[in-house]
């Protein structure tokens, strides 16, 4: 049996890294998860999506408020900007792994290029912290986002100014522009049947990303239909 290669690791979930413990891992850990997968693709890229906690994957540790609907609620960039010292530990971590392969950072549940702007603000005090320390990094580091949100497909020209890539996240964006969850049997069947808004959104996502000279990929059920990632990737 031929194992086959894997040419790109397009979305690593660093949240696993922290249900899996009863504390938050700090730095080092960090990097040295990243890090041991990054060696492993030997310079084939890496896609490292910082914490999306919250929603359906909570910790007790971080003592999240209770929310009606917490998958429009504290969760992704938002979460992470107001816990900037998690954030900023999970950022050195990506950026020391990113001098032993090709790694790239990307950020969820993005709604506007505001949010982008405050995390490339905080990427670039770590940048300065780790050069003050004396670690490597890549300085060209490549900086995505995930569009998973209406808002962030209807100002996709807006963000393709401010980073390198986009990542399509269907199932989220899915649900939100369908205002139907896919695991509800009562409404599920509108996610099977109605899919023409969300390709539009990704068509115009991909057209906009493009025109930058930047690349999009896909993740979610509807990557796993050739036709569309031939379509618009």
């Amino acid at each position: 049996m031929i194992t086959p290669r894997i040419e790109i690791i397009t979305i690593l979930r660093s949240e696993f890294l922290y249900l899996s413990l009863d504390r938050a891992p700090d730095e080092e850990r960090l990097y040295q998860s990243y890090r041991a997968v990054a060696d492993r693709m030997q310079g084939r890229r890496v896609v490292i999506r910082t914490l999306d906690i919250g929603a359906d994957k909570q910790v007790s540790y971080l003592s999240l408020p209770r929310e009606e609907n917490p998958a429009l609620g504290l969760r992704g960039v938002r979460l992470c900007l107001r816990e900037r010292t998690l954030f900023c530990e999970q950022i050195r971590a990506i950026l020391r792994a990113s001098a032993h392969g090709k790694v790239a950072l990307m950020l969820p549940m993005v709604v506007g290029a505001q949010e982008v702007r405050a995390c490339r603000d905080l990427i670039a005090e770590c940048m300065q912290a780790l050069s003050e320390r004396g670690q490597e990094y890549d300085k060209d580091l490549e900086i995505g986002i995930m569009i998973e949100t209406p808002a962030a497909a209807i100002l996709c020209r807006e963000l393709s100014c401010e980073v390198d890539f986009f990542s399509v996240g269907t199932n989220d964006l899915l649900q939100s522009t369908l205002a139907a969850h896919r695991q509800n049997p009562h409404v599920e069947a509108l996610c099977r049947k109605n899919q023409e808004p969300v390709l539009r959104l990704i068509a115009a996502a991909a057209e906009a990303i493009h025109e930058r000279g930047g690349w999009i990929g896909i993740c979610g059920e509807l990557a796993a239909d050739l036709s569309l990632t031939q379509r618009f990737c």
